[in-house]
């Protein structure tokens, strides 16, 4: 089945007027701002624009591999570069931001389409880079009404829409890209947003879906997920979410290059998955028991256990989440009992020292939450 880097591939010397941009060119980009710009885009630099062809020959001299996730970003920038499709398209105002004492991972770039039957600016933020730091900071969703990467990527785009005066906006993210993608568009208020795509993105705490900032905006969010989604279907929405089918399992699927592709879309389902149901209600009926206090205590006890698993605030999954699941639960018995009680609560699991399944409470198959 084909993916991401086959479409590129297929659709590089289709012009903007004979193709429009479309879900697949926004997960595209939502890829792109994986990749480190660092020393060749400055993030002050408003009005400093970098032909995309240039960028990527640059980077490709450097011959640094630790500046893309996968190696499929290569390929992307490589496709998006020398293509006929994007050969007006410029580059701006790269950031990444790591602080470990408040907790932030915060990373964003912006794109220029210069073209003038088909000028647009986009907007795309970073999801969680496998950082410590990154990882603890999206649990930190689970209580905190705003997270530091929240407050980053509103002041981001607010500056990024105060230096241009282009009429069509995308904003789009993947993971909590998507999150930060939603989060900053709904607190800018602005009108010349056209888009907002988010793939694979965990939802907000019921206040702010409540707000009339994000009500006002939630008619242009456009939600992606695979069939199988755990990360995506985290917290709450108020939208409704595209189902794609994934060949992957279960975490796999976050990986949008898993994701199958037909002609210029994903290919589509009707409905999550038993198991997506599963997971996501469980973890989100539990969630609503804990109080606050509850809450800060789960996350702190699961990232004291994944500490140990993290060597320069990477976290070492091995060589699957499968080896992950049992290193993690190999430190966890080193645990005190308090800490094993808290992390096992949100699977409903009420005594640690037996090894009995996970109980988990079903639900209907629903693609709105």
């Amino acid at each position: 089945m084909n993916n991401l880097v086959d479409y590129i591939k297929n659709y590089k010397n289709k012009s903007l007027s004979e193709e429009p941009f479309n879900e697949l060119d926004a997960a595209i980009f939502s890829r792109l701002s994986y990749i480190d710009y660092a020393s060749l885009i400055k993030s002050r630099k408003y009005f400093s624009l970098k032909p995309i062809s240039s960028v990527y020959k640059k980077l490709n001299k450097i011959k640094d591999d630790n500046r893309y996730k996968f190696k499929e970003d290569k390929i992307l920038l490589e496709e998006v570069s020398t293509s006929i499709r994007f050969k007006e398209l410029y580059v701006k105002s790269f950031i990444k931001l790591t602080d470990k004492e408040s907790t932030k991972q915060f990373s964003a770039v912006t794109f220029f389409n210069k073209s003038k039957t088909n000028k647009f600016l986009l907007i795309s933020f970073r999801g969680t880079d496998g950082t410590y730091t990154g990882r603890k900071e999206d649990f930190e969703l689970c209580y905190k009404n705003i997270i530091p990467a929240q407050v980053e990527s509103e002041k981001y785009l607010k500056k990024i829409i105060r230096f241009t005066k282009t009429k069509t906006i995308y904003v789009v993210g993947h993971s909590k890209g998507g999150n930060l993608a939603i989060y900053a568009s709904a607190n800018s208020k602005n009108k010349r947003i056209k888009e907002i795509y988010a793939f694979d993105s965990p939802g907000f705490n019921k206040l702010f879906v409540a707000s009339k900032n994000f009500q006002s905006i939630k008619q242009k969010i456009k939600h992606f997920a695979p069939q199988t989604s755990i990360i995506g279907r985290l917290l709450y929405k108020d939208y409704e979410t595209t189902v794609v089918d994934s060949d992957k399992a279960l975490l796999n699927q976050h990986n949008i290059f898993n994701w199958n592709v037909e002609s210029n879309h994903f290919k589509t389902l009707n409905k999550f998955t038993f198991i997506s149901n599963k997971i996501s209600d469980s973890i989100k009926t539990n969630l609503e028991k804990m109080s606050y206090e509850e809450r800060v205590e789960f996350v702190e006890s699961l990232f004291s256990v994944i500490k140990d698993l993290t060597e320069d605030d990477t976290i070492n999954f091995g060589d699957s989440i499968f080896t992950f699941i049992l290193r993690f639960r190999k430190v966890l018995k080193t645990k005190s009992e308090e800490t094993k009680r808290v992390i096992y609560s949100i699977f409903g699991k009420d005594n640690p020292s037996k090894e009995e399944p996970i109980k988990v409470i079903p639900i209907k198959n629903k693609d709105k939450e």
